[in-house]
């Protein structure tokens, strides 16, 4: 393998919800690391430092597909064809959301148990739909593959896991209640902040075209966002609603400059809306926006505002009384569903 294991096990954390290439990126990533048998400790172990590594996703999935051998290649076609029955079974049980999670613990924890158990797919998505909670759906996993999985590892996975796939299931049209959701789920798993970015995941490549664009915004925190932030979540105030406008629910991914809305920055989502006004005359709307010069947020209802504060805070939920806010607005590249105003 021209590629060392250290990169691989940092570029699965990095790019595990990526839909782009053959039938997922994430499907070869996770694949060959369990070709290798790299066990699931040695896994977390690495990712939890993979600050401290640089890896060109990119050249490393080119180095994997190219030095597979025959018998590789059968072994992940045949993991491909068990993430689609996972996929399609999850969603023939209307838990769709929970597929993609599903698929992760499939590549990381139980790719040596799916061979021995001929409904594999159907116990998985049992325990699944039997699980309140990770703890629950942990000792599911056990009882039903009769397998151990340390506590602790399993944690640390599910934290990966919530940090770079999105489990979200929205309606395909983009409304103000659809970008409440959005930006309730963007606080709930912690996302970061780097400015220019929209809710992808920060690899190394991302980060240093965000520094070629950006410069010093970037570059004179670049420390702490490795720190930080580096394979997660991240957008800045305006990312964070341009991320939801570009968001395909089908794939999971975001994909720049669709679905109308436009590439502008806060001041200039500001000057497009058609309705607006000042902060004291804000109807209570969820799913407004609220702005002040250079600056915008996600007014979610019962007086709270999420918004990407900056660098060091991340996505944050605060009173709309705070931060300064000085007018709200429509955001005009989504509907708004009038019900929601509360009069």
């Amino acid at each position: 393998m021209a590629v060392s294991e250290a990169a691989i096990a940092s570029a699965a954390a990095s790019v595990v919800s990526d839909k782009r290439g053959r039938t997922a990126i994430a499907t070869i990533i996770c694949a060959v690391l369990m070709i290798f048998m790299m066990p699931l400790i040695v896994y977390m172990g690495i990712t939890s430092n993979m600050k401290d590594i640089e890896i060109d996703t990119d050249s490393a999935i080119e180095s994997i597909v190219a030095n597979m051998s025959s018998d590789e290649e059968e072994k992940l076609s045949h993991l491909e064809t068990v993430m689609k029955d996972i996929s399609n079974e999850f969603k023939s049980r209307e838990m769709p959301k929970n597929a993609k999670k599903a698929q992760a613990i499939y590549c990381c924890a139980l790719y040596d148990i799916e061979p021995t158990d001929s409904e594999f797919v159907t116990h998985l998505a049992d325990c699944f739909e039997q699980a309140t909670d990770n703890d629950s759906l942990l000792e599911l996993l056990k009882t039903t593959f009769g397998i151990e999985i340390d506590k602790q590892e399993f944690e640390n996975l599910m934290s990966v896991i919530s940090s770079t796939i999105i489990d979200l299931d929205i309606p395909d049209d983009k409304t103000n209640e659809g970008l409440v959701q959005w930006a309730q789920y963007a606080y709930d798993n912690g996302w970061g902040y780097v400015w220019g970015s929209h809710g992808d995941v920060l690899t190394e490549k991302e980060l240093n075209r965000l520094k070629s664009v950006f410069g010093s915004h970037v570059t004179e925190k670049e420390e702490y966002i490795r720190n930080n932030w580096l394979g997660k979540r991240t957008s800045d105030c305006v990312g964070l609603i341009k991320g939801y406008g570009w968001y395909d629910n089908d794939t999971g991914s975001i994909k720049y400059g669709t679905n109308g809305m436009q590439d502008v920055t806060a001041n200039g989502m500001f000057a497009a809306a058609t309705e607006k006004g000042t902060i004291d005359t804000m109807p209570d709307i969820p799913g407004l926006a609220v702005w002040h010069e250079g600056h915008i947020g996600v007014y979610i209802g019962n007086g709270y505002v999420i918004h990407a504060a900056n660098t060091y805070a991340g996505v944050i939920k605060t009173p709309i009384t705070s931060s300064g806010w000085t007018h709200w607005l429509k955001v005009p590249y989504i509907n708004y569903i009038d019900e929601t105003e509360n009069t």
